[in-house]
């Protein structure tokens, strides 16, 4: 975007750090904090935060760049239980296939420890900064800080020099530890008009204010402007004039940190944060450029692209495919499914997201493989040929956060997947992943609503998984008189949970396993996943040395042992946001327990049946004496994928009273 800008400006920039924390100035007293002031079992907290964003004229090089200075203090209160984001950093530098790039000019960390009375301090070697290249146009500069320990001060600040200014990062004042203070200033000239995407619960403190400054343009006749102040040369006039400095900034103080909070498929969605997107552009005598117009003026200029709406066109190379692939095919629907299967299982995608291709169909036909846009484009193309009424969806995927509906945004936007309409019924397809279905997309799809594109106009399109999906888990346990257990467990997922646990395995299978046994307090061997390729997963291992209480002659427990639902992390009194679920689920819990030799039931739990407001869902439990064996069953289903946030309430009342009927206990009695 560089290049729309053709005046050169000589601007005094608007220092908007506090005064009051400066890196490096440490105190003793600094370390005399030895718990947080807002949450007193915090692990750690971020005593100062501050980010200052400016978007100048570059005078030297011309063109127009932005400036990202970061500076962050935090203060360990118990090294073991801080999160892994605050000991390590990662700062993201992007770049485009060709030269742009961020260029990361300053880079200081410090670890700072009281010791015998004095500050002793360990700064961050460039050795210990690591640059990973995440993909193609991400690179991130990685460090972790030195010597931790409880008491620790942790320091870092730097500086980055950004040719992309259609946007900034978002800045988010909340963090997975409390804040103490967080700032964010932004500064651009007059001439740029940004509008800000202000979200979250907490409303910050925010101070605008505006000064003129002057600049001076040498121009060389009919040549255009030089980008360089005090030129002089024959033929050369230079003329000054005053240009306007917009600077606005936010405060927030005293922030909770985000809890562990269910069925929210991205916590940052609803955190506090601030960020700013250009709407247009107007240099002084020209016509105004619009970047960020309506929904509708988006639509078209993306059904216009090369690399989007206009790579639907001809394609005639796919006719003859496509004429195999629904021969013998007599629905609509049955069309979609085979060729909905052939571009799953024979293109490949590359792991980048976006909304404009960057091999074209005709290529990623012949290599087989390509971007977000290159396969789902494909498919849109191949069902067109089908006939088929379908239209690429744009969207911003869920890591990339929440589009804001009421400020349309061209650059929020880096996913296509496709809509189709077939006897009535809507499908969302998405062909990235090898274990999505019709109506059922990857997790990094569902992010709230996208864009349908029109061929006149644009849709509104929510994103919801309608797909049921299962997950069964079974318990086979065998109980001695010494209150000692030891059995099976197994577990069945299919559908939207075979997608997620395909993938997780595939990135990283020890990863997975870790955090599936994670957390019990007994011995567990064997597990293992097995994918039987018809969309079900299997989970399983084996267990002993757990223990049920026993109380002279007889034997208590919970009959659903470790599958006995004892909290619900809806932690909020209220919520203004969606509760996500993914998909509609279906949860089954199956307790098989022998009883003991000598032993009989004294007392089984009562049996309880209810459903929540207007049946958003339902659930029952039951225990029986059969054959010798406890049988303890647990069903819950709830058929939608998201809830509007009226429903948090009731939700949290639901799961409560799930909680109070799996708290019952079984009396076994010695005979």
């Amino acid at each position: 975007m560089k290049t729309f800008f053709t005046i050169a400006a000589s601007i005094a920039t608007v220092t908007s750090f506090a005064q009051d924390v400066k890196f490096g100035k440490i105190l003793k007293q600094d370390f005399e904090k030895t718990k947080s002031t807002i949450q007193a079992d915090a692990p750690a907290e971020v005593l100062y935060s501050e980010g200052d964003y400016k978007v100048t004229f570059n005078t030297h090089q011309g063109g127009v760049e932005q400036t990202k200075k970061v500076f962050y203090r935090y203060i360990v209160f118990d090294k073991d239980k801080t999160p892994d984001d605050v000991l390590t950093i990662s700062i993201p530098l992007y770049k485009t296939a060709g030269s742009d790039q961020d260029k990361l000019l300053s880079l200081k960390a410090i670890t700072y420890n009281l010791v015998n009375g004095k500050i002793v301090e360990q700064k961050v070697e460039k050795k210990d900064i690591f640059l990973d290249k995440v993909h193609r146009f991400l690179d991130q500069q990685t460090f972790t800080f030195p010597n931790v320990k409880n008491g620790s001060i942790l320091e870092y600040s730097y500086e980055i020099l950004s040719p992309f200014i259609s946007s900034t990062d978002a800045w988010y004042f909340q963090q997975s530890v409390p804040v103490v203070n967080s700032n964010f200033t932004f500064q651009s000239q007059d001439y740029f008009n940004y509008q800000q995407d202000l979200r979250g619960s907490f409303s910050p403190k925010i101070n605008k204010n505006s000064k003129e400054d002057t600049y001076t343009v040498t121009t060389f006749g009919g040549r255009g402007a030089s980008f360089s102040k005090g030129f002089e040369g024959k033929g050369a006039s230079v003329e000054n004039g005053k240009l306007k400095i917009n600077t606005v900034n936010y405060s927030l103080a005293n922030l909770p940190s985000y809890t562990k909070e269910a069925y929210v498929l991205n916590h940052k969605n609803m955190l506090s944060s601030v960020q700013f997107e250009l709407a247009s552009y107007q240099q002084p005598g020209q016509t105004p450029q619009n970047f960020s117009t309506t929904w509708e003026r988006i639509g078209k200029d993306l059904m216009d692209n090369s690399n989007l709406g206009r790579e639907l066109s001809g394609n005639n190379f796919l006719d003859e495919t496509v004429k195999t692939l629904t021969a013998n095919k007599n629905t609509d629907l049955e069309k979609t499914e085979a060729i909905f299967e052939y571009v799953k299982n024979n293109f490949t995608w590359n792991d980048y997201l976006s909304v404009f291709t960057d091999n074209g169909i005709r290529k990623t036909f012949n290599d087989k493989t390509g971007n977000s846009a290159d396969i789902n484009l494909l498919l849109i193309s191949m069902l067109k040929k089908a006939g088929i009424n379908v239209n690429p969806i744009v969207l911003s995927s869920l890591n990339n956060g929440l589009i804001n509906y009421s400020f349309p945004s061209r650059t929020k936007l880096n996913y296509v997947i496709a809509g189709a309409t077939i006897n009535n019924e809507f499908y969302l397809i998405d062909a990235t992943d090898k274990n999505s279905q019709l109506n059922l997309l990857p997790l990094r799809a569902i992010n709230d609503r996208g864009i349908m594109l029109l061929e006149n106009g644009v849709k509104e399109i929510p994103l919801r998984n309608s797909v049921m999906t299962n997950n069964k888990k079974t318990i086979t346990a065998d109980l001695k008189a010494d209150g000692t257990l030891t059995g099976s467990f197994t577990n069945l997922r299919d559908n939207y949970f075979y997608m997620a646990d395909k993938n997780e395995i595939a990135s990283d299978p020890k990863a997975f396993e870790k955090e599936y046994v994670d957390g019990y307090n007994f011995e567990i061997s064997d597990f293992k996943s097995q994918d039987n390729k018809i969309n079900i997963i299997r989970h399983q291992f084996k267990f002993s040395d757990a223990n049920v209480d026993v109380a002279g002659n007889k034997i208590i427990f919970n009959p659903l042992l470790f599958l006995a639902n004892t909290k619900h992390y809806l932690n909020l009194e209220q919520r203004n946001y969606n509760i996500e679920f993914g998909a509609p689920i279906t949860s089954v819990n199956t307790v098989n327990i022998k009883i003991p030799a000598g032993y009989k039931v004294e007392a089984l739990p009562a049996e309880k049946q209810f459903t929540m407001q207007d049946q958003a869902s339902g659930y029952a439990y039951k225990v029986v004496e059969k054959d010798g064996y406890i049988v303890a069953q647990s069903y819950k289903i709830t058929p939608y994928s998201v809830l509007p946030p009226s429903y948090y309430k009731p939700l949290k009342d639901f799961s409560e009273n799930i909680i109070k009927a799996e708290s019952q206990q079984i009396i076994l009695v010695k005979e």
